[in-house]
């Protein structure tokens, strides 16, 4: 399938540095299909890993050059893929019973059989929700986490829609140009931007929003106050106070059940925009330089 301007923009960026992007395809049984992903190397032996969970109805890709290029930068190696029902390459539905699994299998395929390469979780709204599901069980040998908006329940209304439409947004679109384009950093959300970004559900529910219902109850399914009680990976936090589709009373909540844990609100930052604010992508690289041996940091100095 044909490069959208801002993943072209990406792959070129890391080809001109001498760092490497490389594109994988690998089956996903019960999610009835393939997924896809990616890897991106940096130039020399990586400090770390940091496997990469997107947000609802986009795809590995959608929303993190920016980051993506931090991380390169600093030395780590990035997997992100396609969680099972999105992504435009693959073919995989989306359900409870598929999700369970899909971080686990990713993080094999990331790996590669390197068991000494330190690994970082990071994700972003439904794809913070399915990573937070899986680290007391199927992620325990992670070195850190990050979770930006990372739902508890997502509270769709027209009011909390037009919510997102403000200043701000515009100011973020602007910002973000050089990583993704105005358009390209706007997700898809309800009838927008669908047919780029499809989301195909195990059982199909009507309406333009009518998905939200089917994650509201996958949400529901994985308990993660619980799942949060168990974990005792760092975690790291990050929410929006303008956020009304994810209030930041939600990070709260999961806050007080985590056992290593800090919080970080962003002021003004809406559900599109906070994940993109420079406050959340310092504070996502200072998290997860602090959970990377020192000795892997002196060892590519050298």
């Amino acid at each position: 399938m044909t490069e959208l301007p801002y993943e072209r923009t990406l792959r070129e960026w890391v080809e001109a540095r001498g760092m490497r992007h490389e594109r994988l395809v690998y089956p996903r049984t019960e999610a009835g299909g393939e997924t896809v992903a990616h890897r991106l190397v940096p130039d020399a032996p990586p400090l770390g890993l940091v496997l990469v969970v997107h947000g609802a109805g986009n795809d590995a890709l959608f929303a993190f050059p920016g980051l993506f290029k931090d991380l390169l930068t600093r030395g780590y190696e990035v997997f992100s893929f396609d969680l099972d029902g999105h992504g435009r390459n693959s073919t995989t539905t989306f359900s409870y019973p598929a999700i369970t699994g899909a971080l686990a299998e990713a993080l094999e395929h990331a790996r590669g059989g390197r068991t000494d390469l330190p690994v970082h979780g990071f994700g972003l709204s439904l794809g913070g929700a399915v990573l937070l599901q899986s680290l007391p069980h199927a992620l325990t040998g992670l070195a850190s986490a990050v979770l930006v908006s990372a739902p508890l329940r997502i509270r769709l209304s027209l009011p909390n829609v037009l919510n997102e439409i403000r200043p701000a947004l515009l100011g973020t679109a602007l910002r973000q140009r050089e990583h993704c384009g105005v358009w390209g950093m706007i997700p898809s959300f309800g009838p927008v931007k669908r047919r780029l970004y499809p989301l195909r559900l195990a059982e199909p529910r009507e309406g333009a929003f009518g998905y939200v219902d089917a994650l509201n109850d996958v949400l529901e399914r994985m308990e993660l106050t619980r799942a949060a009680g168990r974990t005792r990976i760092p975690t790291l936090l990050v929410y929006g106070t303008a956020d009304r589709i994810v209030p930041a009373e939600q990070g709260l909540l999961l806050e007080r059940s985590l056992a290593a844990s800090e919080l970080s609100l962003v002021k003004g930052g809406t559900h599109l925009t906070t994940v993109f604010h420079e406050q959340a992508q310092r504070q996502t690289l200072e998290w997860i330089e602090r959970y990377t041996p020192a000795s892997g940091r002196a060892a590519r100095e050298a």
